[in-house]
């Protein structure tokens, strides 16, 4: 009895999970979900004691006030971003990647409080 490779099946049933991500990496809404993300942990950092690491941000946060300045911030993110549609998945992986340090600056000031 010959058995069935279930190999050739399952690569082809990962595939369209992979396009799924891939899509969702490259889209501009995937972006702007994350410069809310963004704003939010940051304003979220804020409070619990933690300063801006960006030199621009903390200009920007000095002459306009936290909130204001990494509102700019943002605006001036997207603007740059719209620009750069070929490489906008680069930029989801950096920004995903300073939403989940801002929840690690969140969780160490939050103990560090305590």
């Amino acid at each position: 009895m010959a058995s069935i490779s279930s190999g050739p099946a399952a690569k082809e049933m990962a595939m369209p999970q992979r396009a799924g991500f891939r899509k969702v990496l490259r889209s501009r809404w995937t972006f702007f979900g994350l410069q809310i993300l963004d704003l939010l942990t940051t304003l979220a950092a804020f409070h619990v004691g933690a300063l801006e690491a960006n030199p621009l941000v903390a200009k920007l946060t000095f002459f306009f006030g936290r909130f204001r300045g990494v509102l700019i911030s943002k605006v001036i993110a997207v603007a740059i971003a719209m620009g750069v549609r070929r490489l906008v998945w680069v930029i989801n992986i950096f920004y995903a990647g300073v939403v989940c340090w801002n929840i690690i600056v969140i969780v160490l000031f939050s103990l560090k409080v305590k």
